[in-house]
């Protein structure tokens, strides 16, 4: 057997596959030179068959966007995919890499212009090429490139001439895989959410937080009961810590303490624990660790443990479980993100800078961005404790 094995794809191929290796991978670099406003579709539309971790460098300099060569438009919705998107000038390798396991290496850029000549693309698998094209990305790419964000972008757009300059000089039938949803858009920041209750009345809200008498609770406050469910999770953050620790060598009394742990946040598995508990120890292992502690968007991690048919998915465990053990995991990043949340904002009258997702992770994503607005303005200092407040409002046990 060759010691190593290579193939090669074309315009009308080479999508496909990248499609296809990015469902199998929790890692993909990418530095391509130059995207088109179609760049997104050069990935799969659902997060769940997405790397949660993706890293992209364009050629994303002033020249190249006045130029017609990177389009700002395709930057923005490549940032609704990922955060982690940067500019190097003069970059024109054209590279995707998947893990340290498969590099695509050609001539094809990010665009649907490109598609429409004729390109060239192989595959690499052998794997001392593929860590050297990972290395290669990490030390040397991205490191010397700059960040792109949502801001930057803005700044750009006035550059485009309004055409891409990458045109066909021969035309070919290859085409883009078609999203059928809307195209994705960046997080929303801070400045994209009003709250539409007024300051009197949120003020009004807060002090009745602090004083009231919580049902939850004999004679104690909202406050003072969130406080203690905070402490109480603070608590179970530090047994899933060292569960994980251990996890190389859990057996089926640690998968039974994960699920308790998971259902402690209301029916989190659905009563599931044997079918969860009869899994494999190691299997469990894995996608937890995927979940828990793999770079990139923890949204995407998220739907892909969630997803039929994914490797990562888990048997007897639901997604309120999952997002708690996220919260527990990184409380300050990942909000708990249910309908009586939902219902509370509604009543706030928090509006969002955009039409609302129909895509679960972004949705979710944009609704953790919401909680921390609140938290922000009420200044409760942390999303667990904005939550209560949150539930308090929406049960009500504080309001209207």
């Amino acid at each position: 057997m060759p010691s190593s094995r290579l193939k090669f794809y074309t315009e009308k191929t080479v999508v496909k596959r990248i499609h296809e290796l990015c469902e199998k991978s929790s890692t993909c670099r990418v530095a391509v030179a130059y995207c088109g406003e179609a760049a997104h579709m050069f990935f799969p539309e659902k997060p769940s068959a997405r790397p949660a971790d993706l890293r992209i460098i364009v050629d994303a300099s002033e020249s190249a966007v006045s130029h017609g060569l990177t389009n700002p438009n395709g930057l923005k919705h490549l940032l609704g995919l990922t955060t982690a998107i940067r500019s190097l000038k003069a970059l024109h390798a054209k590279v995707f890499v998947f893990d340290e396991d498969v590099a695509l290496v050609g001539s094809v850029n990010m665009s649907e212009s490109s598609l429409m000549q004729f390109q060239l693309i192989l595959e690499i698998s052998k794997s001392r090429i593929v860590r050297q094209l990972a290395t290669w990305f990490d030390n040397t790419l991205w490191n010397f490139a700059n960040e792109v964000d949502h801001k930057r972008v803005r700044q750009l757009l006035p550059l485009w001439p309004g055409r891409e300059g990458h045109g066909p000089s021969r035309s070919t039938k290859a085409k883009l895989l078609q999203w059928r949803g809307e195209d994705p858009e960046p997080s929303l920041e801070s400045s994209d959410f009003k709250v539409g209750v007024s300051k009197t009345k949120l003020k009004r809200l807060l002090s009745e937080f602090r004083n009231n008498s919580c049902p939850y609770t004999d004679g104690k406050s909202c406050w003072e009961e969130a406080v203690g469910v905070e402490k109480h999770h603070q608590k179970l953050s530090k047994n899933l810590q060292l569960l994980m620790r251990r996890r190389s060598s859990w057996k089926k009394n640690d998968l039974e303490s994960l699920f308790d742990l998971a259902h402690t946040y209301g029916q989190a598995a659905k009563f599931h624990r044997p079918v969860f508990s009869r899994q494999r120890p190691k299997k469990v292992s894995r996608s937890i660790a995927y979940l828990l502690t793999v770079k990139g968007d923890p949204f995407v991690r998220f739907e892909k443990v969630l997803a039929a048919g994914n490797p990562y998915k888990l048997k007897g465990m639901a997604e309120a479980g999952l997002a708690f053990l996220m919260h527990l995991w990184s409380p300050k990043d990942f909000a708990i993100v249910n309908k009586p949340v939902d219902k509370a904002l509604r009543m706030l009258k928090v509006s969002f800078g955009r039409a609302a997702s129909s895509r679960k992770g972004q949705g979710d994503k944009d609704r953790t961005a919401a909680i921390g607005k609140v938290n922000v303005l009420t200044g409760l200092k942390s999303l667990a404790r904005v939550d209560r407040f949150l539930d308090a409002i929406s049960k009500p046990h504080i309001g209207p």
